[in-house]
């Protein structure tokens, strides 16, 4: 079998399917971010509401990704990785074919299920392709595949929302997914599967999703005029009851638990994962709520708003690469506390600009979230998975995503509400940027005072 630099042709095949298999989830994401406003016409909803197309993925992926790695585990990586590309494609068309908003929500809830199920397979997959020497090449592959994943999906959704329709941004992925699957059949390399004795914290995932759904909802609630105090009120509190729920439930779980008993008593894995939680606060409201300035305010093109946040997607790619040789020169610690207010400073620099300003103005503080998340990013994961022993490395991971994710839909659901109260779409935009660069400072300060270099067990 032809080798190059030491990779079998077989295995070349296999990077190439985990590659599209990276495009077709990440890019997806991000390629919603300059359609919103359209969907918001088509469906003649508010535009503060509208954020739940990302919401309802993001939320049903962060409280499924940690339960979808276990699935795996029980029932195989192969299994649970074509379940989630078929469950993704099948749900893309529904949503595609959607008549109402609400048949759009569902289907991207179904697509965050399927999302998670394919992700986590897909991690362990790609560790497992190559042998454990070459792990530092499977990472870098991964990031990169990711890295181009998120800065191409805002490009395409602009043009397929400009030329053709929002709609088609989830037709392509049924192309890809077939893609997907005819490669991993004909030329995927098998692999041997070692099922393991795990426990699924079902009641976790429900009784998160329920406070995470209903605290969402919510402040959503909250925004509207009329006699919805009431129903706000019963609402958080039903949401708190569920919070307090899961908390008992975790505790009975244990290391079966969403968040491990192991992980919440590791000091450098909680820090990493908190802090993760507040930047995700920045991040998805830099994805959605910039482009909705740029269309609704400063009258561009979805295309030319997805073209718009090249320059903080790609020095995002471009530093998560520089991260990765200064971490191992100075450790995690300088470069999240850098990255979270790199972050925070872009945010506070975007937040002033009023509702005539050129773009270029726009330029330096989109460089620095870029340059901000791409430092933080990587230090931040690669810190919580060396803080535990090797064998909980895939767990630990998974985690910190739900973390991630959990902390973007909470983030959105606040800028929402911002967004919703204030006079005008430039003045919520720019109040909600200035909220976040708080919250992301936040996030700095926890990697500031809690965080301490990780050394693996």
């Amino acid at each position: 079998m032809t080798k190059v630099k030491g990779i079998s042709e077989g295995q070349i095949w296999g990077l190439s399917v985990l590659f599209l298999s990276v495009f077709l989830i990440a890019s997806d994401f991000t390629a919603f971010s300059p359609a919103l406003p359209a969907i918001a016409k088509d469906f003649s909803v508010r535009i503060s509401f509208v954020h739940w197309v990302v919401n309802a993925y993001a939320l049903a992926y962060g409280v499924t990704i940690v339960t979808s790695g276990r699935l795996a585990d029980i029932y195989g990586r192969e299994t649970v990785f074509l379940i989630g590309v078929g469950i993704f494609s099948c749900s893309s068309l529904l949503g595609g074919f959607a008549s109402e908003v609400g048949v759009l929500l569902i289907a991207r809830v179904l697509m965050g299920l399927g999302g998670a199920l394919a992700w986590s397979a897909m991690l362990g997959m790609a560790y497992t392709l190559l042998p454990s020497d070459r792990a530092g090449f499977v990472g870098g592959f991964v990031l990169a595949a990711l890295g181009v994943s998120t800065a191409c999906g805002p490009v395409i959704g602009g043009v397929l929302s400009d030329f053709l329709s929002w709609r088609w941004i989830l037709f392509v992925n049924i192309p890809i997914a077939i893609f997907v699957v005819v490669f991993y059949v004909l030329k995927y390399p098998s692999e041997r599967f070692e099922k393991k004795d795990e426990r699924i914290d079902y009641l976790g995932v429900l009784t998160l999703s329920i406070s995470l759904f209903l605290f969402l909802l919510a402040l959503d609630l909250m925004t509207q005029t009329g006699n919805s105090r009431l129903l706000v009120f019963c609402l958080l509190a039903i949401s708190l009851l569920a919070a307090i729920t899961f908390t008992f439930v975790e505790a009975r779980m244990a290391d079966d638990a969403l968040i491990p008993a192991s992980l919440v008593k590791n000091r450098v894995f909680m820090a990493s994962g908190v802090s993760v939680f507040f930047v995700a606060i920045a991040f998805f409201a830099t994805l959605v709520y910039i482009p909705l300035l740029f269309i609704s305010v400063h009258h561009y093109s979805a295309f030319q708003a997805g073209l718009a946040l090249l320059p903080a997607m790609v020095s995002s790619g471009i530093f998560a690469f520089v991260s990765g040789a200064i971490h191992e020169q100075f450790g995690p610690k300088l470069l999240l506390c850098s990255g979270a207010l790199a972050m925070s400073l872009g945010l506070f620099m975007l937040s002033v600009h009023g509702n005539h300003i050129v773009y270029l103005v726009f330029v330096p503080g989109m460089l620095l979230i870029g340059i901000g998340l791409g430092i933080f990013s990587p230090a931040a994961v690669t810190a919580a998975i060396t803080s535990v022993e090797a064998s909980k490395s895939s767990l630990s991971g998974a985690v910190v995503y739900m973390f991630r994710f959990l902390g973007g839909a909470v983030g959105l659901g606040i800028n929402s509400a911002i967004l919703a109260s204030a006079p005008d779409i430039a003045t919520g935009v720019n109040r909600a940027l200035l909220v976040d660069g708080f919250i992301v400072f936040i996030g700095f300060l926890i990697a500031l005072f809690f965080f301490q270099e990780p050394r693996r067990k």
